[in-house]
């Protein structure tokens, strides 16, 4: 099946008209339903929006056919101007889309953010890199929850920050055929999946929240 297969899949899934579905995603009458009558591909541009758009849509699913059409910890977008009472510490740290590092001192919070869905230990992280696009780019911010208990569960197929001794990864985590290693996995179909072993690998947290720095 091909992405634009699964597309129809998830209107039909979700009871959306084509119609309703470009208003939702402020795209003129007509753009997804010509490249799904066509069978022709959808943007760079235009996936983003759909991922931002509808979180619960799972952009592994939806590029690659892999996990489940939706997930279950939806991440969400939104702008700084949120008027809950809960924030939580937007760190000067990079959650490579590549390979970065992770500092998380008090020393290295540049910033609070207001972010309703989150839980009070969340932090946020600066993305770079565009390994990941097009669910999110550089610049954008991810919100992401400690996963303390990764290596009795993991609920593959999300996107995940995996830190090792001295590197950073933002991807998708999947199973390898060896039961102690994890396969790392782009969006981006310019980067090849890798494997590390699962004891090379320090901390995961889970990107539960993607806050784009990007206008539309």
């Amino acid at each position: 099946m091909s992405v634009i297969d699964r597309l129809s899949d998830y209107l039909k899934h979700s009871k959306k008209s084509i119609n309703k579905f470009e208003a939702e995603l402020g795209f003129s009458n007509g753009v997804i339903s010509k490249a799904i009558r066509g069978g022709k591909t959808i943007g760079s541009d235009k996936l983003e929006r759909i991922f931002l758009t509808f979180p619960e849509l799972s952009p592994s699913w939806l590029l690659t056919g892999q996990g489940e059409m939706l997930i279950t910890d939806v991440p969400r977008s939104l702008d700084h101007t949120s008027n809950e009472d809960l924030s939580i510490p937007l760190y000067n740290a990079e959650a490579s889309a590549g390979v970065g590092s992770l500092q998380l001192s008090n020393e290295y919070i540049i910033d609070n953010l207001q972010v309703p869905f989150a839980r009070q230990d969340d932090i946020a992280l600066t993305i770079v890199g565009d390994s990941m696009t097009p669910a999110m780019q550089s610049g954008d911010l991810a919100v992401v929850r400690n996963m303390p208990n990764w290596r009795e569960y993991l609920d593959y197929g999300n996107i995940f920050i995996v830190v090792t001794d001295n590197e950073v990864y933002c991807k998708t985590v999947s199973k390898s055929t060896e039961k102690d290693i994890f396969t790392l996995k782009s969006y981006n179909t310019n980067y090849g999946d890798f494997e590390i072993p699962k004891k090379y690998i320090s901390e995961i947290y889970k990107v539960i929240g993607i806050i784009s720095q990007r206008s539309y």
